[in-house]
């Protein structure tokens, strides 16, 4: 099933998507309409109480209950946000796939090259990405999403995926020439706007591998990026069983899980991003996420 939050008459609830979210005849089904209440049993309709109550369980119970007519909305006449437009935390992981590392010449790392990412940067489909004047070169970098739907603490590699809830496309947007004048990521990975997030989340039974799922990314139509979860150096299931050893993991927390080859820097001459173009990030059968660019204020401003 496909969750999106959504914002109608300035109210954020969750509803499911009947489509893929660029079709013209797509719709949402409003969760919080009177019509779908039996269906929640008690449960608030929010993608973070949904998952908290346990999102696999939902989805039984939503395909019982039917998509009620009268809970339908058009597609175009409501605006998308962010799927969980507040997650609890957001694990960045670096240098994680095979080809990005070639393109490199970088060796691989041991373990995970973990970073935190503030959930402040997170934004919605559709919306812009704002480059801060004078920061220097920012690249894109479509990655896959995997989000926890119950505790995770020390979990065993074989069990890590039975946590992980749904999936979605995330763009880690990274202010790359900050990042190497830091040399750490906290700055570069965090101004708002930094964290593209959607359009929708897909729940694990509609993923049926997510070490198997092509992962590209265009700017105005060019190419930039295109790989496959496969090449990951550690999958999914590594990177939950990393992190609950570190710290448990919580329902809501996000794992961004790393970027193929053709970030911007890589490219003759850099592709870094431009106020006025759009990049759009797609995951297989997890839909395009696609986001304008303008400029705002310098950092210090």
């Amino acid at each position: 099933m496909k969750f999106v939050s959504f914002s109608a008459q300035g109210v954020v609830r969750a509803g499911v998507l009947l489509g893929d979210g660029a079709g013209a005849s797509d719709e949402v089904v409003d969760l919080a309409h009177p019509s779908m209440h039996a269906a929640l049993r008690g449960t608030a309709p929010q993608m973070q109480a949904l998952i908290e109550t346990g999102l696999a369980g939902a989805v039984l119970r939503i395909g019982a209950h039917g998509l009620a007519e009268d809970a339908r909305l058009p597609l175009h006449a409501i605006t998308l946000t962010a799927p969980l437009p507040a997650p609890r935390r957001i694990f960045g992981i670096a240098h994680n796939y095979r080809d990005a590392l070639a393109e490199r010449g970088m060796a691989p790392p041991d373990k995970p090259v973990l970073f935190m990412k503030a959930p402040r940067t997170i934004i919605g489909a559709g919306q812009p990405i704002v480059l801060p004047a004078g920061i220097g070169g920012v690249t894109y970098e479509a990655e896959l999403a995997a989000v926890i739907g119950t505790r995770a603490e020390n979990v065993s590699k074989d069990r890590a995926l039975d946590h992980v809830v749904a999936y979605g496309c995330f763009n880690d947007i990274s202010a790359s020439e900050i990042i190497k004048a830091d040399g750490h990521f906290d700055r570069g990975k965090n101004f708002a706007t930094f964290g593209p997030f959607g359009p929708y989340l897909a729940s694990r039974d509609e993923v049926k591998d997510p070490h198997a799922l092509t992962v590209s990314l265009k700017v105005d139509g060019r190419t930039l990026q295109s790989g496959s979860t496969r090449n990951m150096l550690f999958d999914v299931a590594d990177l939950v069983a990393y992190l609950s050893a570190l710290r448990p993991l919580e329902p809501g927390d996000i794992i961004a899980t790393g970027t193929p080859a053709g970030v911007a820097a890589l490219h003759k001459p850099p592709a870094w991003l431009k106020p006025g173009s759009t990049v759009e990030v797609e995951a297989e059968g997890l839909g395009r996420l696609q986001n304008p660019i303008i400029e705002g204020p310098a950092p210090d401003a």
